[in-house]
């Protein structure tokens, strides 16, 4: 009797250990929060599962919006108020609600993906990490956040809305036109104090200019605010 009393003790312990480490685990995943992707190259997809379409990648160290737990996936934000999911093996959650993360606003993420290039060498055509022109490489920096911009300088203009030079933020998109010229003919993403990180031309790479000083203060068109 005393047998089987303690082995019934003993399974008793046993389960109640399970459920602590249950309710520990579901706490410590409380939604929306902030997620940091912790893999190379992670594929974003439509739905969870890996036979859903993969529509875009992230990378390491890029911050993401998470809604939600699937299995073993997250669905999180991607832009424009729409969502998409991603491998819970490939973020790391913090707990930190996403309406109280401060200065961490999504233009900032987007700068802090920018930086992620820098020294990358430009290529006439380039929109990839081989190589950028100035226009692929803010439609792909964008990209990897989960926006889609137009591929050409002056056809961003379309994209996002436009915002004075007096109100830049970072993350938006800066732009320049010549004299006398109808089209924009170069864009970077403005980083704050007067600074831009851009694709510039043959034979230089990706790079902090100013906007404020030098042709480029001459050249300033105008801004597109692309995230809020």
């Amino acid at each position: 009797m005393r047998k089987f009393l303690k082995s019934g003790l003993m399974l008793l312990a046993s389960l109640l250990l399970v459920m602590q480490s249950a309710a520990f685990t579901a706490s410590a995943e409380s939604f929306p929060c902030v997620g940091i992707v912790v893999g190379d190259t992670v594929n974003v997809r439509t739905g969870p599962a890996t036979d859903y379409e993969s529509i875009s990648q992230v990378w390491y160290g890029v911050t993401l919006d998470v809604y939600a737990r699937e299995g073993n996936w997250f669905k999180i934000g991607i832009g424009d108020n729409k969502t998409a999911y991603i491998n819970a093996d490939y973020v790391s959650v913090r707990p930190e609600d996403i309406a109280n993360r401060g200065s961490f606003t999504a233009g900032n993420r987007v700068v802090e993906m920018a930086k992620r290039y820098l020294g990358t060498p430009y290529v006439y055509g380039g929109s990839s990490p081989k190589g950028f022109d100035c226009s692929g490489f803010t439609s792909f920096v964008y990209k990897q956040l989960g926006y889609s911009l137009n591929r050409t300088a002056h056809s961003q203009l379309s994209n996002g809305v436009e915002v004075a030079r007096s109100d830049l933020r970072p993350g938006d998109l800066v732009m320049f036109k010549r004299a006398g010229n109808s089209s924009v003919h170069h864009v970077g993403i403005y980083v704050g104090d007067g600074m831009m990180i851009h694709s510039p031309q043959t034979g230089d790479v990706v790079k902090y200019t100013s906007i404020n000083t030098g042709y480029y203060n001459n050249v300033y068109y105008t801004a597109r605010r692309i995230v809020r």
